[in-house]
């Protein structure tokens, strides 16, 4: 009985490590798609720290456990890419570089699989950051980008980010929009959604007189507001959508054709948010909805 009661123990105990295992790839893979932002690196250091005591102790409890000895022996290579995206953000890496070290040395493997893993391990990570680092330096340019200014929509659906860029060529001013309900968040880390952006507005030179008001106006003002521009207004809606309402994938489909009940039925909302640019609107959430700025289809990840 208490023999089947220790392998049960090291059974539990051999699904902490693998937990953690999970929580570092996860953390890769959120860094390769998301910008990963700390705003307290004390309280993310001690959090980190005793979750590391946690599953170090964990582990060498069952570090003879097949499960244990295969997480363990995984950690290493799931942290590179979480190493070369956030490097710089030492209160991250470093409590996770140092228990996952910890893990690797001390589990019950033998020492010639160590040495020969350890071994392959250093070189990925040597091979790796200087392939990342020298591909980085390919992709970079020499303008320097200046945030200025970013706000949110008075919905929190969205947020302008007014971008000042300075090169050889008088530089630009820049408005981007990106969704603002799609970042992952933690008390201590958050995940903000990237490659979402849509520029609104860039100007060459350097833009000094620029000033932006979100505004929130409801779905029947815009409606009557487009259609007073022209009654020619088409909206691009995606193919699917389109066959929903009828229409072949190649026509044309007029703002006038749309009912007030068909815009509700197509996720716009009765209160719409605008972003003007020094008193005229440069972005209407009414037709990001409509056109699907954000969805995911249009995102395009970027590494680099």
């Amino acid at each position: 009985m208490d023999q089947t009661n220790s392998k049960l123990t090291q059974f539990f105990l051999a699904c902490v490590s693998l937990i953690y295992l999970l929580i570092v790839g996860g953390i890769s893979v959120l860094s390769a798609l998301y910008t990963v932002s700390i705003p307290n690196p004390p309280l993310l250091v001690i959090v980190l720290v005793l979750i590391g005591i946690l599953v170090v102790s964990a582990m060498l409890y069952s570090r003879t456990h097949p499960l244990t000895k295969f997480s363990c022996m995984l950690l290493l290579p799931c942290l590179l890419p979480a190493v070369l995206m956030n490097f710089g953000e030492w209160a991250l890496l470093v409590p996770l570089a140092v228990t996952c070290l910890l893990m690797f040395f001390f589990v019950g493997v033998n020492e010639t699989p160590k040495t020969i893993f350890g071994t392959v391990y250093l070189l990925l990570y040597v091979l790796g950051s200087l392939g990342f680092f020298l591909a980085t330096s390919l992709f970079s340019t020499n303008s320097t980008s200046t945030v200025l200014e970013s706000r949110v929509s008075d919905s929190g659906a969205y947020r302008y980010t007014l971008i000042n860029t300075e090169d050889s060529s008088g530089g630009s001013t820049t408005i981007e929009i990106s969704p603002n309900d799609m970042d992952i968040n933690f008390t201590v880390i958050s995940f903000l959604a990237e490659s979402y952006d849509r520029i609104v507005y860039v100007e060459r030179p350097i833009q000094t007189d620029i000033t932006l008001e979100w505004k929130t106006v409801s779905r029947q003002e815009i409606t009557k507001e487009l259609n007073a521009i022209s009654d020619s207004v088409t909206i691009n809606l995606p193919a699917d959508v389109k066959r929903d309402l009828n229409y072949s994938d190649k026509s044309n489909v007029y703002l006038r054709d749309l009912s007030d009940d068909t815009l509700s039925a197509l996720g716009v909302p009765v209160e719409t948010d605008v972003l003007y640019l020094n008193g005229a609107p440069c972005f209407r959430s009414y037709i990001a909805v409509l056109e699907e700025y954000f969805s995911s289809s249009e995102r395009v990840s970027s590494v680099f």
